[in-house]
């Protein structure tokens, strides 16, 4: 059963003397096993359906030399499409950062066995290798801030698209208007590189997000962790008022 974790503020009486007790809202919490909880995915239940823009702040612990090790938010858009960004390190040598996505054919590996490029580019379309799945130093026990926001409509002519990674480049017979969805992540001190990377969605909203800790390839089970703090997020028509999440739920 997923764990749920709820705030409460402190509602005022009209003599302006307090009614229940104040709840401090939690600014962090772990993914990981100083948790006490195996759950590796946080939801944010009460967030609505028309999310602009979300971030969070992660700081990783402990990640493994070998396999995958992969800390990211998730955007799930509601036309069955969704994103992932975050930072990673593959096979213990390689640091990196990556922002893509596909379309929900189910989740999981059905997502990525079911690709149908000449389909998917009606929905969306991956950045470039360059910017998709960059180099990225990030060290252990150093704050990164990772935030995911709209920005403006492009329009793609017809031609020739690959629709992500080393996939077939497949003809596009009609003009496409798209958004841009960029990702940045920056050091959380302002010491070091800023990334900002792009892809593209019929998608003008978020329809849900989540954060999570991601393993493979012999990685798992071997105890990553990251401190996370309860995301922030803008909605359609207020892209500058950032609201605060207040409850999370592991899954």
């Amino acid at each position: 059963m997923a764990a749920l974790l709820g705030v409460a503020g402190c509602a005022m009486s009209g003599t302006g003397g307090p009614r229940g007790r104040d709840i401090v809202l939690p600014e962090t919490f772990v993914i990981g096993p100083a948790s006490g909880d195996p759950h590796s995915h946080a939801a944010f239940p009460g967030v609505p359906n028309d999310v602009v823009k979300v971030s969070s702040r992660l700081r990783i612990t402990r990640a493994i030399d070998h396999g995958l090790n992969f800390f990211a938010i998730q955007v799930n858009f509601p036309n069955r499409t969704w994103a992932h960004g975050g930072l990673q390190l593959v096979d213990g040598g390689r640091y990196q950062m990556n922002w893509g996505g596909l379309v929900n054919r189910g989740g999981g590996s059905a997502d990525y066995q079911k690709e149908d490029p000449a389909s998917d580019l009606t929905q969306m379309q991956n950045g470039p290798d360059r910017e998709r799945s960059a180099r990225y130093d990030w060290a252990v026990g150093k704050e990164y801030i990772l935030t995911i926001e709209r920005g403006k409509q492009i329009d793609f002519p017809p031609g020739n698209y690959v629709f992500i990674g080393s996939g077939p480049s497949v003809p596009v017979p009609n003009q496409r208007v798209l958004w841009e969805w960029k990702f940045t992540l920056a050091p959380a001190d302002g010491t070091g590189p800023i990334q900002i990377s792009t892809l593209y969605d019929a998608a003008d909203r978020i329809a849900s997000f989540y954060l999570w800790n991601e393993c493979g390839y012999g990685s798992c089970g071997q105890g990553q962790s990251a401190t996370w703090s309860m995301p922030v997020y803008a909605r359609l028509g207020a892209a500058n008022e950032e609201i605060q999440t207040r409850t999370l739920k592991r899954f």
